[in-house]
């Protein structure tokens, strides 16, 4: 009996699968790599494959930090209008009495996403008298569990903790019914960051490269002060920079590229962002049965990806293995231009994107009417503008994960929780 073609195509499948599945393989077949496109998925989910660590107990719950409610918060939140509601933001942080005086804090719990961040943060609290007994594990999770975490501010996400028998509510922040989390960006990739175009969406807005670097060379609390300085300093800088714009606007001079960005980053001036490393060059090649059935130019011209590299060294190693593989080799420069990215604001824009995409494809199948609910008879009847469904490219936008946080993700892995729960074991032999 002949095989018909997509039987073909489910025996391939099936052989590479077993291929893969031997004995002596380490992981499950990944098909995804062979077939379709990484980029349909939604926009919060390509990021899952980047690992965050966090400081936890041996069972993985996190530990809590306490983060001063700074005067300079407080005074923006009352600009703001919410000083006379009495549930906005400043009744939902947590008070605690100190030994000095009364200061402003609320717990919070911290993503990393350098490993070495995380064990700089374990070896600085088992230096506490109350912390040299404990036992402070580093543990793994996804960028995606961090991101949906992060996005709930004002009382956080519960904590587990059960509710109050006698009101019926949720325990406060300061009893543990509820926690804050938020994601710390490494000081190895921001130390990149800072030398790169673009520098400005990450929160760099020194006089120069250099100055940004040498600052994140320094320790923590001198980071801090000045990030705490140029806060106090941005809205004035902001309506300086506002000014300068319509004055060249009315000259009829174009603005720098710098300034612009400076401008339209002005809300980053005293904050950090979640680097991603970009190139123009580097592409991520067609799935391999694409090229074969499709054919590798057509493949390469409609299925390219575009990668964003949390870590500027894999970056750079790969753009030195695409050099050397290329034919033409002088003519690709031995260093690249690098370009940075905040990666909150690549995702969401990806987000937005999708949905657009979505709502189009809604409105084309509502005026087709009862062939549009048909989807055989919607795919086969095209209708509508196709100017209207131009590509914006952030759909062939692909995260690569960070390969030292991959080596870090593997090494606890292997070393497990060592808290292993066994079942009491049944009697046997004499003593049965």
């Amino acid at each position: 009996m002949r095989a018909s073609p997509p039987q073909l195509l489910l025996l391939t499948l099936a052989s590479l699968a077993a291929l893969n599945s031997s004995p002596t393989s380490a992981a499950a077949p990944n098909l995804s790599n062979f077939l379709g496109s990484s980029t349909s998925i939604p926009a919060y989910e390509r990021i899952l494959s980047q690992p965050v660590f966090q400081v936890t107990t041996p069972w993985g719950s996190p530990y809590m930090l306490f983060e001063k409610y700074k005067d300079e918060e407080k005074a923006i939140e009352m600009e703001s209008g919410n000083s006379g509601n009495d549930d906005g933001d400043m009744d939902k942080f947590s008070r605690v009495q100190q030994k000095d005086d009364m200061q402003d804090t609320r717990p919070i719990s911290l993503y990393f996403m350098d490993e070495h961040d995380a064990r700089a943060l374990a070896d600085e609290m088992k230096q506490m008298k109350h912390m040299k007994n404990s036992d402070l594990r580093i543990t793994c999770s996804s960028l995606g569990k961090a991101v949906r975490s992060a996005s709930n501010l004002g009382r956080g996400l519960p904590t587990g903790q059960g509710i109050d028998d006698k009101t019926g509510k949720l325990l406060t922040m300061d009893d543990g019914g509820s926690l804050r989390h938020k994601i710390v960006p490494s000081k190895r990739e921001l130390f990149y960051a800072a030398r790169c175009a673009g520098r400005e969406r990450v929160g760099c807005f020194g006089d120069s490269p250099n100055e940004d670097a040498d600052l994140l060379l320094q320790p923590q609390d001198v980071i801090e002060a000045n990030k705490m300085q140029a806060r106090r300093a941005s809205k004035k800088n902001t309506s300086r920079r506002m000014q300068k714009a319509r004055q060249l606007e009315k000259e009829g001079l174009v603005e720098s590229p710098e300034d612009r960005l400076r401008r339209e980053y002005a809300h980053m001036e005293g904050q950090v962002g979640l680097p991603v490393f970009y190139s123009e060059g580097l592409m991520k090649k067609p799935p391999a049965l694409r090229r074969i059935f499709q054919g590798a130019k057509s493949a390469w011209a409609t299925s390219t990806l575009t990668p964003l590299y949390f870590s500027y060294e894999d970056l750079m190693r790969d753009w030195s293995t695409m050099r050397e593989r290329s034919n033409n080799k002088n003519k690709i420069p031995e260093k690249p231009q690098v370009e940075v990215f905040n990666m909150l604001d690549v995702v969401t824009s990806i987000d937005k994107d999708q949905w657009r995409a979505e709502r189009r494809s809604e409105l084309v199948r509502e005026q087709k009417g009862f062939v549009g609910k048909i989807p055989i008879l919607h795919n086969l009847i095209n209708t509508g503008n196709k100017n209207a469904s131009k590509k914006s490219g952030l759909e062939k936008v692909v995260f690569v994960p960070s390969s030292l946080g991959i080596e870090a993700k593997e090494r606890i892995s292997a070393a497990g929780s060592m808290k292993t729960r066994l079942r009491p074991m049944r009697a046997w032999g004499k003593n049965a």
